[in-house]
């Protein structure tokens, strides 16, 4: 253990007996138990509302709570003035994506989640901006735009660009589309529907954020790493697992029965919300991926995994389109 995780570590009432290396964090074993210590980047004022968040959650739903130091804070600074936070660490299997019923678990859970979370009088701690699904959508259409004039510009295409320009107007034409459509929602209607039932969700719900684990009480489903959580509806963290599933099983119709109605069967999408899936869905979000990562990497070599991926695009969007059509049209 170095110097500066000795330095976190002696600001909590705990005795650490060891450590190991976990995913970008340092677990602990002590005599409070096991905790991890991970380097925290978002705003400090969040992490008491947070923490009110996760105090919701019961025994058959877990997470990794965050851990008060000696001074009763819920997090620390080193030498270097980075910040850091201590949580309990949720023990179990991963969930697995080519596992089915890990996966309706899943989305089982992150119902459950959304209910819990919902919570009007956590905004008087630490007020939050309410993250509107059409900005995102409109920033990226922008960039996908200027990708697009850069690539024409060049004298020397290399066999990604050309690929990529091939496919560009009908991934474009898209992104375009749905953009205006989503702009054509009320704004203010979105946020004060998520302000006045206190909505919020996860904000990076994918499945390897989804334990699943057996205790002296029983089995139960651990969702970690809530760090970023956002004020938003429950549609954002659907559409992020939705899709990630979606693309990894070729846009099967039976998988996505199986992950709305495990879903919908805790808690059923209000309308407003419902629409914003089907948008966010629509937005052909991988293809504009696959431009951020070339237009910030190193134009001289792309990776055949890149390129890779353009195919996988190509060929699932007929898959897709079905599945879209059959479901959220």
């Amino acid at each position: 253990m170095n110097d500066k995780a000795v330095n976190v570590l002696e600001q909590y009432e705990m005795t650490v007996n060891r450590t190991f290396k976990g995913r970008g964090t340092i677990i602990c074993d002590t005599d409070q138990g096991m905790r991890v210590l991970k380097e925290y980047r978002g705003r400090t004022e969040k992490l008491e509302l947070l923490y009110q968040l996760q105090s919701k959650l019961n025994d058959n739903l877990r997470t990794d709570t965050l851990v008060r130091n000696k001074e009763g804070a819920l997090f620390v600074k080193d030498i270097d003035n980075s910040v850091y936070i201590v949580e309990e660490l949720v023990e179990g299997k991963e969930c697995s994506y080519k596992n089915e019923d890990d996966i309706v678990k899943a989305c089982g859970a992150m119902a459950k989640l959304h209910l819990k979370f919902m919570t009007p009088q956590s905004e008087k701690i630490c007020p939050m901006p309410v993250f509107f699904y059409a900005d995102e959508m409109e920033r990226h259409t922008i960039e996908c735009k200027r990708v697009r004039n850069y690539i024409r510009k060049l004298h020397n295409k290399t066999d990604f660009e050309r690929a990529l320009l091939r496919e560009y107007d009908y991934f474009l034409d898209k992104a375009v589309d749905v953009t205006r459509r989503a702009r054509e929602e009320s704004q203010a209607e979105y946020e004060a529907y998520v302000n006045s039932n206190g909505l919020y969700c996860h904000g990076d719900y994918q499945y390897h954020n989804v334990i699943f684990g057996k205790g002296s009480g029983g089995a139960y489903t651990g969702i970690v790493n809530l760090e970023h959580f956002a004020h938003d509806a429950g549609a954002r963290d659907f559409y992020l697992l939705f899709r990630k599933i979606s693309e990894k099983c070729d846009w099967s119709v039976d998988m996505a029965q199986s992950m709305i109605d495990a879903y919908q069967n805790r808690r059923v999408f209000p309308p407003i919300e419902w629409r914003s899936l089907c948008l966010r869905l629509a937005y052909p979000e991988k293809f504009w991926k696959i431009i951020n990562f070339y237009y910030n990497s190193r134009k001289s070599w792309m990776p055949n995994r890149n390129y890779d991926k353009l195919e996988s695009l190509i060929s699932q969007e007929k898959n897709r389109e079905k599945l879209l059509n059959k479901f959220f049209s």
